[in-house]
């Protein structure tokens, strides 16, 4: 009997210390809660849902098998942080000011601190991108490589030698990805179309190895320039099928899958001229069954939105309760501007858009917003409308981003407009956005 007892005691024990070298402890206190949940992801699959007191604390047990990064989310807003198994990680916030108040303590809290103000860093020194990208080359590389120092720096100051040296990966990652995009960006924001950067510009980037599959899967910006080095050409229908030989010949399965699925999901902007071109090609040149079924159903769906279609109908109550529908506006071309409250780019739009409606005022053209806002956050909407005096039409749609019109547009990400014609046919799903100078000339041609 005294050898059962002790097999049983040891069995205990051994699964006691197992379950525990899988889990993080996970505590804390949110004021001014958002929701009651708190909810727990990362990029692979990973879900758990913690419930909040009264009070806004919580504390719950998460099992996890793999350190990295993850993110919890409050119902309206998010960030990331590090989890290792063995974690005992207490974590404290104000969600008045959500990201300024994020602090830990506990075993974990010194990789976790460092991911908080790494944050507030980007945000308050390289999150104005068209201040930053309309630089010149000089002040822009001084820039990055001065905020890219600040975090080594502070690094430095780390005892988790492993995480250490993934952000400091992370971090050059980065620093890449934003001289990759420094040329487009600056001929956009500075409107010089023909703007190159100098020949040594990106130097940096010329020995870079772009078949590591381990990072490809762990790094989200070693996988962006791997994507958009592989996608370089292939906005030009006569590089498509160049582009996609060199994609199809990637030896690692896990690089040619991820490459191609982003082709996919990237080029499907309803407005690309070049879709069908891109899916003829993608048609002779893919040779994975499994990729080729999910983009032709993802075609099929986005066929419907080409230009020359009949756009999908409406029918949302305006500020004062009147009920609108697209139907409406039949004779007249409509452009729509799909936003929210809480969106920083949908605001940072609304004095272009101001102006656009004053100078078309009278012509054969309304302009149109649409909120998907939470029905919760409908005061805060009517605030919005009133203190910043939009006009045209303000529409609040009755589902949020379940809304027939925002799902039959396939709208994920906004703000998104939309150009439909005299006749209710779509003319762009993807329009060009107010603050873009070719949105005037495009209306202009129309409405001659």
């Amino acid at each position: 009997m005294k050898k059962i007892v002790l097999i049983s005691i040891t069995i205990f024990f051994s699964l006691n210390i197992f379950s525990q070298e899988n889990t993080v402890k996970f505590s804390g206190k949110i004021t001014t809660k958002n929701s009651n949940q708190l909810v727990i992801d990362n990029d692979f699959g990973y879900n758990k849902t913690i419930t909040l007191n009264e009070d806004g604390s919580f504390s719950d047990t998460l099992n996890i098998s793999d350190e990295g990064m993850y993110s919890f989310f409050d119902g309206r807003e998010s960030s990331v942080f590090y989890l290792k198994p063995g974690y005992d990680l207490n974590l404290t916030l104000n969600t008045k000011e959500f990201d300024e108040t994020i602090k830990y303590t506990g075993n974990g809290s010194e990789n976790n601190n460092f991911l908080a103000e790494k944050y507030m860093i980007n945000e308050n020194e390289l999150s104005d991108t068209k201040k930053i990208y309309s630089l010149n080359e000089k002040d822009f590389v001084e820039k990055q490589n001065s905020v890219k120092e600040k975090y080594f720096s502070m690094l430095d100051k780390l005892s988790d030698k492993k995480f250490v040296e993934q952000q400091k990966k992370e971090i050059n990652y980065e620093y890449l990805i934003s001289l990759n995009f420094y040329e487009s960006y600056h001929s956009y924001f500075s409107e010089d179309n023909d703007f190159k950067a100098s020949k040594d510009f990106l130097k940096p980037l010329e020995n870079l190895d772009y078949t590591n599959e381990e990072d490809y899967k762990s790094n989200k910006f070693y996988k962006l320039l791997v994507n958009s080095h592989y996608l370089a050409d292939i906005n030009n229908p006569k590089e498509m099928d160049k582009a996609l030989l060199l994609i199809t010949k990637i030896e690692s399965k896990t690089i040619k899958d991820g490459v191609i699925n982003f082709m996919m999901s990237s080029y499907f902007d309803i407005g690309n001229e070049h879709l069908t071109e891109l899916y003829n090609a993608i048609k002779k040149n893919c040779t994975d069954e499994f990729y080729l079924e999910s983009f032709t159903e993802q075609y099929e769906a986005f066929e419907k939105l080409l230009a020359g279609n009949e756009s999908p109908k409406f029918s949302y109550k305006d500020i004062d309760g009147k009920q609108v529908s697209l139907d409406d506006f039949k004779g007249k071309f409509v452009y729509i501007d799909v936003w929210a409250t809480w969106c920083s780019p949908c605001r940072g739009e609304i004095p272009y858009l101001k102006k656009m409606e004053k100078d078309y005022h009278g012509k054969d053209i309304v302009f149109i917003s649409i909120s998907v806002d939470a029905k919760k956050d409908y005061d805060k909407w009517v605030k919005m409308v009133k203190d910043e005096e939009l006009k045209g039409y303000q529409l609040f749609a009755d589902k949020s981003w379940k809304s027939d019109f925002v799902r039959a547009y396939k709208i994920n990400g906004i703000p998104t407009f939309i150009l439909i014609d005299k006749e209710g046919k779509i003319i762009s799903a993807s329009a060009k956005r107010p603050s873009n100078p070719e949105l005037r000339i495009q209306l202009d041609e129309l409405l001659k």
